[in-house]
């Protein structure tokens, strides 16, 4: 299996692989081609990665590829191991997780355009996370043999109710404009003289320093706080305390911190993007926005903050959709079977 090991939603998918024992049964050798760090410690880990992948084809330990990819360099870099493995007669399971593939394929020249829809239709299957994505890919690529895997997440224990804040408004991602970050501090700001107790934890990296200077501007520093980077037991934490769960994204594919907070049981405000609407519907198991509507967020948060029964409902039927469609007791079987027939 080809993937990112830095930080991101890519890593997060195959670190639960892991955890839940997949990798362990489908005996699945992981390796890295991209980590966190400078350029050239990033160029020796995807040389690595290329010689020992090209030893194992050379050598015959392999009978499939699963390839992670995103786009831009993503993308890239995972088409010369698909190109490799080909070389060798092996199968190819091509993983599509980039929020924005779709503003990477139109942005290219057609001769670009027609490498991506040749990696994708020599692909021996090309797995997308919902069916928005299926129909955009059928666009681009007709041949393509296309199933749709949804990143899943393991349901954990009902929390405790007493334990939980009904005030706690919760962030996890890349700090920056795609996933909203600013707007959701914006929007904050509106309902925070209405709502004295409440609090906004904004966990991850990235434009950090920015996201702080807007927080002191909007006189913010008493409710907002910037956690960094969170995950294992601190991430299980903030999830376990918190209440409402706020993902303003710009783009999409099917976050893992949307399923996570659903699972936890918090009421999740996101926006109509990439394969949540297949996810949420929406004032039933979640609040759906379009990107951008900051007065619409601000009603949102100011909906559930002052009104506990209907967060409690929301929350409580957004695990019952996890449970149901996005654990891993349903997606798990499903890969092992598109294995097995790949395999074949």
């Amino acid at each position: 299996m080809i993937w990112n090991s830095a930080r991101g939603g890519m890593r997060s998918v195959v670190d639960a692989y892991r955890r839940d024992g997949f990798i362990e049964r489908e005996n699945v050798r992981l390796i890295a081609a991209y980590c966190d760090g400078g350029f050239l410690r990033r160029q020796i880990v995807l040389l690595a990665a290329l010689v020992e992948f090209a030893w194992l084809l050379a050598t015959r330990r392999i009978e499939l590829v699963h390839i992670h990819a995103a786009m831009r360099g993503s993308f890239w870099r995972k088409h010369l191991f698909a190109s490799l493995a080909r070389t060798f007669r092996v199968p190819v399971i091509l993983h599509l997780h980039g929020s924005e593939m779709r503003q990477f394929y139109e942005a290219q020249r057609p001769q670009v355009q027609h490498l991506i829809r040749r990696n994708l239709e020599k692909s021996d299957r090309v797995l997308v996370l919902s069916e928005s994505w299926r129909s955009f890919i059928e666009r681009i690529a007709p041949a393509a043999r296309i199933t749709v895997v949804p990143n899943y997440v393991t349901v954990p224990a009902r929390p405790a109710a007493d334990g939980r804040d009904g005030a706690e408004v919760l962030f996890l991602g890349l700090v920056g404009p795609r996933k909203g970050t600013f707007d959701l501090i914006e929007a904050f700001a509106g309902v925070a003289a209405r709502h004295p107790a409440a609090r906004l934890t904004v966990g991850g990296n990235g434009e950090v320093e920015k996201a702080a200077t807007l927080v002191g501007e909007r006189g913010l520093g008493a409710q907002v706080s910037l956690a960094g980077w969170v995950d294992g037991e601190g991430k299980t934490r903030l999830l376990e305390r918190s209440s409402i769960y706020a993902l303003p994204s710009y783009n999409e594919g099917l976050p893992m911190s949307v399923l996570e907070a659903m699972a936890a049981e918090l009421a999740v405000v996101t926006t109509r993007v990439g394969g949540i609407p297949e996810l949420i519907t929406d004032g039933v198991d979640g609040l759906l926005l379009e990107p951008g509507d900051k007065q619409g967020l601000e009603a949102s948060l100011d909906l559930l903050l002052g009104d506990g029964e209907r967060r409690r409902a929301i929350a409580a039927a957004g695990r019952r959709r996890v449970e149901t469609t996005y654990s891993d007791e349903v997606v798990l079987p499903l890969l092992h079977r598109i294995y097995a027939e790949v395999a074949r």
